[in-house]
């Protein structure tokens, strides 16, 4: 199991403590979705006019699925690195430890358009939402729809949106870095758009996988600088590979690890 960063201590300890907190936390989850869909449903109607990459939407979104972290009682979200961006638009990677990522991920107050497993676009309200959204659906192992994604994708980012990937594409067992499928950074490449390595740690501890017990923290949310495809020839195996020694150098770090031990970064610095 991945460590612990050191002060990494949940401020609700006691079981009794916890148990009351999710009776409370879940009820208010599934309930203020269907009532929060609702002004989701009029702002897409209001602005489909005039905003037509859906930032209002997006926006709203963003708050919207950031306050079930960011403010909800004994947990938060700590974001750095905002200042590292300049324009855009990027393809956004992140680790994946956990279901609550997405409300950590809606905390950086970005805009960008998930690329996500179909099923979830079947969800009431947070799926129909997604739908509005125009984000991109994807069913895994399935070619046909692989192809549309990568068709789709290329085309949002030459109307200037910004993706959000997780090329891992399934949450980690173990806190640790996976393999990093080729996919977004195949896109990055073709479209000449850096990649934006996001690292997250904590929110494994919040909602570990498997499990529907909420342990109000604070996670950690770093965005690391834009990894230019240029700086790799436009080879999107040795740009997934930088961008998969970055995060797990910066995992490490969050996590009071030694830093790893890489070869493709001598590579480069030797080119």
């Amino acid at each position: 199991m991945a460590k612990e960063p050191p002060g990494a201590t949940a401020p609700l300890r006691h079981p009794l403590a916890i148990a009351a907190y999710n009776a409370v936390y879940w009820p208010y989850l599934l309930t203020s979705c269907a009532v929060l869909f609702m002004p989701a449903l009029g702002l897409y109607l209001f602005s489909r006019g005039f905003d037509k990459q859906k930032k209002l939407l997006h926006a709203y979104t963003s708050l919207w699925g950031a306050h079930y972290l960011a403010w909800a009682p004994f947990a938060g979200v700590e974001v750095h690195g905002r200042e590292r961006l300049r324009g855009g638009p990027y393809v956004f990677v992140s680790n994946h430890l956990s279901m609550v990522d997405i409300l950590a991920l809606f905390a950086l107050r970005l805009p960008f358009l998930w690329v996500s497993k179909i099923e979830n676009f079947y969800v009431p309200f947070l799926g129909w939402n997604m739908a509005l959204n125009g984000y991109v659906p994807l069913r895994r192992g399935h070619l046909p729809s692989i192809l549309r994604m990568l068709r789709t994708c290329n085309a949002r980012l030459s109307e200037g949106h910004s993706l959000f990937v997780f090329p891992e594409g399934t949450r980690s067992p173990d806190g640790e870095l996976k393999h990093f499928h080729r996919g977004a950074f195949w896109i990055a490449a073709r479209n000449n758009v850096a990649v934006v390595p996001v690292v997250i740690s904590g929110t494994e501890r919040v909602l570990a996988k498997r499990s529907f017990r909420i342990v109000p923290q604070k996670v950690h949310v770093e965005i690391l600088d834009p990894v230019e495809p240029s700086t790799v020839h436009f080879d999107s195996h040795r740009l997934r590979d930088v961008v998969h020694e970055r995060m797990r150098t910066e995992l490490a770090r969050l996590r009071g690890q030694p830093k790893p031990q890489f070869q493709s970064e001598r590579v480069l610095a030797a080119e």
